[in-house]
């Protein structure tokens, strides 16, 4: 699943970035990053691409489409029962329009930024249970993106934090067996293509 997740989301990034360059379009940020809070066994990763436009000297919006690899917590409700595989890699794909505004018009800009999206989270792998389930399903959430940097030139150097809420795993009888946490905190660095009137 992640595979093939990985690979829509390039497909959109090259189809984005591509009219990006069109005279007049939106620019793009491209913005690559860690998670700092991850407690997976996996290395944390992010990768946002956003269309944005400047709407004053100091107002940007956007809208932000983000993948984040191994940021969930998992809670077992009976952990002699149930066990999630922590070693496999999990997704939190979102949608989220966004708002920045920046504090000067200078080279070296600091902004502020937030946005509420749409937050899909990948299924669970269960690797221990005393019936023969493969995945527990998480319902997907609206979260919250609250951020802030500097951008220098088309450089950008953010942190994020993504609140997204605790959600139930059920499996395919309803029952809940656990719960986990996707939300996630990222720092990245960005770089924006584009040079059209409305580029930010």
């Amino acid at each position: 699943m992640i595979k093939r997740i990985c690979l829509l989301l390039n497909l959109a990034l090259m189809a984005i970035a591509l009219s990006a360059q069109e005279k007049g379009a939106p620019s793009i940020r491209i913005e690559p990053g860690v998670l700092l809070n991850t407690t997976s066994d996996n290395l944390g990763l992010l990768l946002n691409a956003e269309p944005k436009i400047r709407i004053s000297k100091k107002t940007v919006i956007g809208m932000r489409f983000g993948l984040a690899l191994n940021s969930q917590k998992f809670e077992s409700a009976e952990a002699s029962r149930f066990i999630f595989n922590t070693e496999s890699d999990h997704a939190v794909i979102s949608f989220t329009p966004t708002f920045d505004y920046y504090l000067n018009d200078e080279k070296a800009r600091p902004y502020l930024g937030m946005g509420v999206g749409y937050f899909i989270v990948s299924e669970v792998d269960i690797i221990s249970a005393p019936i023969d389930i493969a995945e527990g399903n998480v319902n997907n959430q609206i979260g919250v993106l609250l951020r802030g940097g500097f951008d220098i030139g088309k450089t950008r150097l953010g942190l994020e934090y993504n609140y997204i809420p605790k959600a139930d795993i059920t499996i395919p009888d309803g029952q809940v067996i656990g719960t986990v946490k996707s939300g996630y905190i990222g720092l990245s660095i960005g770089f924006t293509l584009g040079n059209g009137k409305n580029a930010a």
